[in-house]
């Protein structure tokens, strides 16, 4: 699922699914390394850097499209980068204290929640079956969070606030995918992060608010720090790897169908299963495996039941993870 417009005829399926498999894999390296400096930087500095060194190369990529020139400011693209601050922030939140397979199943609840914000806030229709479909996977997500009255972890609330608003974002970006790019989604998106990082820098970067504690306030109001050694280069790849996952995203929604391809964006979600025990030592548990089954087997069938009605959308199926 992409921002990207199909500007050729579907013609490389196998090249498309190889493409979106491993972009989808390189966002979960991002989080990697989000997830193993989160104790010594907080997300608004992170933020910052991805986007000073992510947004060259967009703005590089527009400009080999030819569409640096036609980049004005459009309300939608920057009401859908300001939705992608609330979604990007709260996921890495999550992210900082939760497992990351735990934090992408819940995240990847949020082509259920498209579906369902699309019949109050785009007036489409959805049927039966797949409403049911997305009671089966909002199932699936609270068998991931086993939520009980006395505690419920903030973390997976973050990780469900950064469905939520990521969906929102998609759903401009079908209402406005006929009158705005692709590639101006990506720079807006990228411009208005980079405004709201550096205002939340000069705000918290002091550490004003701190009190030394750990977890997910931590991450929010820990002073910024100069990155030095690994950490700099680490924080300084987030950038191009967001953008080279943005990339691949982009060519495999231009030469393959996006209704055959959509469903191996859950290709991440085994990566991230993989990276959490590689550089984590973190196993799901029997919970997470059920939720995630479930979540995975109702967004399937929603793909399905959109390939087979032969829904036309403005800009095909969206991505299920963040692009730029």
């Amino acid at each position: 699922m992409t921002d990207a417009v199909q500007t050729t005829a579907p013609d490389a399926p196998a090249r498309g699914i190889a493409f979106l498999a491993l972009g989808v894999c390189v966002f979960v390296t991002q989080d990697v390394i989000i997830k193993f400096l989160s104790g010594g930087y907080p997300v608004h500095e992170m933020l910052w850097i991805r986007c000073v060194t992510g947004l060259p190369l967009v703005l590089l990529l527009a400009w080999k499209l030819g569409s640096l020139g036609t980049l004005g400011v459009q309300g939608p693209a920057v009401l859908r980068g300001i939705l992608h601050i609330f979604s990007f922030t709260l996921y890495y939140l999550a992210l900082a204290t939760l497992p990351l397979a735990e934090t992408a199943t819940i995240y990847y609840a949020n082509p259920l929640m498209i579906t369902a914000l699309s019949v109050p806030f785009l007036h489409e229709k959805v049927g039966p079956r797949r409403w049911l479909a997305v009671l089966v996977g909002f199932a699936g997500v609270v068998v991931v969070m086993q939520p009980d009255v006395d505690h419920i972890d903030p973390a997976m609330l973050y990780a469900v606030g950064a469905a939520f608003f990521y969906a929102l974002s998609m759903l401009v970006n079908r209402a406005a995918g006929k009158n705005v790019s692709s590639i101006s989604f990506a720079v807006h998106s990228m411009v208005v992060l980079f405004l709201a990082s550096s205002l939340a820098g000069l705000a918290l970067g002091s550490g004003q608010y701190f009190d030394g504690g750990e977890g997910t306030m931590a991450f929010l109001l820990r002073p910024w720090v100069m990155p030095v050694g690994w950490d700099l280069v680490m924080l300084m790849a987030i950038g191009p790897i967001a953008a080279a996952g943005f990339l691949l995203l982009s060519e495999a929604y231009r030469i393959a169908p996006a209704s055959l391809i959509s469903p191996f964006e859950y290709a991440s979600l085994p990566a991230a299963v993989v990276f959490g025990f590689v550089f984590f030592n973190e196993l799901p548990q029997d919970r997470t495996w059920i939720g995630l089954a479930l979540i995975i087997g109702a967004g399937l069938y929603i793909l399905h039941r959109e390939r087979v009605l032969k829904r036309k959308v403005n800009q095909g199926w969206p991505p299920m993870r963040p692009s730029a």
